[in-house]
């Protein structure tokens, strides 16, 4: 059984702010084809820690391809109970959508937010309990991910961990290839 962690970017760090913005159906595309991927070569689980943006759009798309590869599951380990409540209504909504949808659901500390710890210790126990990482981050552009990018690398280093890491450039390229600059239907 192979289980990958997507993490990365969140909606506002890429200037995002509505699900329907051109630059959403990019990126999910390009989810969608890395999973088709990483399908081929054995995934089944896809993992998420329940974040905005690039977790939540990859759980979205894998929701949507259970159909055509029934094998493959959602899993969402949060870093502690209820760690959604400070968001908005629709994202609220659109997160309990997903969590209804989702093969297992479970928060990592058994309680409310404590502390910034909660989330270090996180993403230890995901990169302990998962085969791979997929990180949408770019140095270009730093935002949060560089914390959970120094600490991949650093875990990578040390075990025979794999991740690979999702640059503007890798997206450009994606667009470039699959979308006719004449015909920009996303």
């Amino acid at each position: 059984m192979t289980s990958i962690y997507f993490t990365g970017y969140k909606p506002f760090e890429l200037n995002i702010f509505k699900d329907d913005q051109p630059e959403v159906k990019v990126i999910k595309a390009y989810i969608k084809e890395i999973i088709e991927q990483e399908i081929e070569e054995g995934m089944e689980w896809a993992i998420i820690s329940g974040q905005l943006g690039f977790e939540l759009w990859a759980a979205e798309v894998t929701i949507e391809m259970k159909s055509k590869y029934p094998q493959l599951k959602l899993a969402i380990l949060t870093p502690f109970l209820n760690h959604f409540n400070k968001w908005n209504e629709t994202n609220q909504h659109k997160y309990q959508s997903i969590v209804a949808q989702a093969d297992y659901v479970n928060a990592i500390h058994q309680n409310e937010y404590q502390g910034a710890f909660q989330f270090q210790q996180a993403n230890d126990f995901i990169l302990d309990n998962t085969d791979k990482t997929i990180l949408f981050y770019d140095d270009e552009q730093e935002a949060s991910p560089k914390y959970f990018k120094s600490k991949l690398v650093d875990f990578a280093e040390k075990t025979n961990y794999t991740y690979n890491v999702i640059t503007f450039m890798d997206l450009q390229d994606f667009m470039e290839f699959n979308y006719n600059n004449e015909n920009e239907s996303y």
